[in-house]
């Protein structure tokens, strides 16, 4: 027992099957080459330590150097069912509903009972110590020295098994954290899905009353059409009127046109008869120069008064165009009587727009409204609108004021008067919220006139509305467009009779 314990006893290794001298047999299982050592690349595997070399080239990991490859959850195996989207089947269960052991619970039971059985061979091994050896002990003790050595080993290895099994989970639990992501990512997506439902549901819940409102536009607009088919055959009736009235006055100044070119016909005939008796008698009475030369003067003067009446025909042709404005103005007074215009307002309807626009282009004629007064007893004024304007404004700008007139209460008035007041252009497309266009004008007059003022660029007597703005759809409807005017009332610069 003595010599035993002094050298290293001899014994019979554990993988190799050889006898060792002279050698520990820690030392020994350090170098000998049939001890199975894991597998350096981490796969599972392991190997005799002579061919640990052979294995790092034949092995599956050597070039990721990665964990032992782990079935995957999209693989079909024994003990796992495949996992994706949408599948209710759980790790831990069969495919008849019963619970499974998973592999990690098997290797943690089995770790758990060798670790049991060797702290029950270290228990025996510390009772063994503690008993005095004897020779037929001795055997005993070192077939359990071996086995405890063995079952150390079988440990170290069932916990490198665990510790791969734990590692092996880890990425199981992040691969299960994924697809619960992916899940929550999907709940969400459908949720989303189900408002754009909604949305598209409410959007065609809209397109159907979109649907119902263009139907009723349709009927209204079939409504209009037939009431502006019957407008429009109104018109040509009126049109047709007033054609008749327009030849008719054509024909009038197409009677006095030519009884004004048989007037200049027959003076030019007497001219040429004069100066053929001038040439006859000229050699004969060379006496009479002065009173040929009176001649030839009388001659002059009826060439000038030739040109005085085409001017005058001009201005006559003028005048008849201003009289016909003149007549629709009479008319407007006949209807503002019927319709009332109250003192110091004026609703003015001017119709056939596009006509009164063409004339005044070529003719430069004024539109005159009816004639009010800005308050009772008050001063008697009109409107005078130049529809294409006039001078630098022409083509461009439509042209308002404020006339005075001479009035039958003028000697009981202040003069030079002041007239504030401002012009509107009533909206015809929107009477519920109408948007009018309204602009503040005035007029100072020492008296009464009839005759028009040119109109100033800086003076605040004249109003200038743009063509683009006076001819919008909203102001002018049916060829026609109302004027609205409104005197301020100011008991300082008036005399209320």
């Amino acid at each position: 027992m003595d010599n035993n314990r002094s050298g290293a006893p001899k014994f019979t290794c554990y993988f190799c099957n050889k006898t060792i001298e002279n050698e520990t047999e820690m030392g020994h299982t350090a170098v000998c080459g049939n001890v199975l050592v894991p597998c350096p690349h981490k796969c599972g595997s392991y190997i005799p330590r002579i061919d640990l070399n052979k294995h790092r080239r034949e092995c599956l990991n050597r070039i990721t150097r990665s964990m032992p490859r782990l079935p995957s959850l999209d693989e079909d195996t024994p003990s796992r069912t495949k996992l994706v989207p949408g599948n209710t089947t759980s790790l831990d269960r069969n495919t008849n509903g019963y619970p499974q052991k998973t592999h990690d619970t098997r290797i943690n039971d089995e770790v758990h009972r060798l670790s049991k059985k060797f702290a029950e061979l270290e228990k025996r091994y510390f009772l063994i110590q503690q008993k005095p050896p004897t020779p037929t002990v001795l055997p005993n003790y070192e077939t359990l020295k071996n086995n405890q050595l063995q079952h150390g080993l079988e440990i170290e290895k069932m916990k490198y098994q665990a510790k791969a099994t734990l590692d092996w989970k880890k990425a199981i639990e992040a691969q299960l954290y994924n697809l619960k992501q992916s899940i929550a990512i999907f709940q969400n997506s459908k949720k989303d899905t189900d408002i754009h439902w909604m949305n598209l549901q409410d959007r065609l819940m809209a397109l159907d009353k979109i649907q119902m409102d263009l139907n009723y536009l349709r009927d209204s607009f079939f409504k209009e059409q037939n009431y502006n088919r019957q407008a429009d055959a109104n018109f040509q009736q009126d049109l047709s009127i007033f054609r008749n009235t327009f030849n008719q006055e054509n024909a009038t100044a197409a009677a006095v046109f030519n009884d004004h070119k048989v007037a200049l016909d027959r003076l030019r005939q007497d001219i040429e008869d004069i100066r053929r008796l001038y040439e006859e008698q000229k050699s004969k009475f060379t006496n009479i120069v002065f009173d040929l030369r009176a001649a030839s003067r009388i001659a002059s003067e009826a060439a000038e008064r030739i040109e005085i009446q085409e001017r005058d025909f001009a201005e006559m042709k003028r005048d008849i165009n201003q009289m016909k404005l003149d007549l629709e103005i009479l008319e407007g007074l006949t209807s503002s009587s019927d319709n009332g215009s109250s003192c110091g307002r004026l609703i003015w309807r001017v119709t056939e727009v596009e006509a009164k626009l063409q004339r005044a282009k070529d003719f430069d004629s004024v539109l005159k409204s009816p004639i009010f007064y800005t308050h009772e007893y008050g001063y008697k004024i009109r409107i005078l609108l130049y529809l294409n304007g006039l001078k630098k404004w022409r083509d461009r700008y439509a042209l308002m004021c404020i006339h005075v007139l001479k009035g039958e209460y003028d000697m009981l008035l202040k003069w030079p008067c002041h007239i504030e007041g401002t012009i509107t252009l009533r909206d015809l497309e929107n009477p519920e919220k109408p948007k009018p266009f309204s602009k503040f004008i005035t007029a100072k007059w020492q008296c009464g006139d009839e005759e028009n003022e040119e109109p100033q660029e800086s003076s605040s007597t004249f109003i200038f509305v743009p063509h683009s703005t006076l001819f919008k759809s909203t102001f002018v409807k049916e060829d026609s467009l109302f004027i609205e005017v409104k005197i301020q009332q100011n008991a300082k610069l008036e005399t209320s009779l």
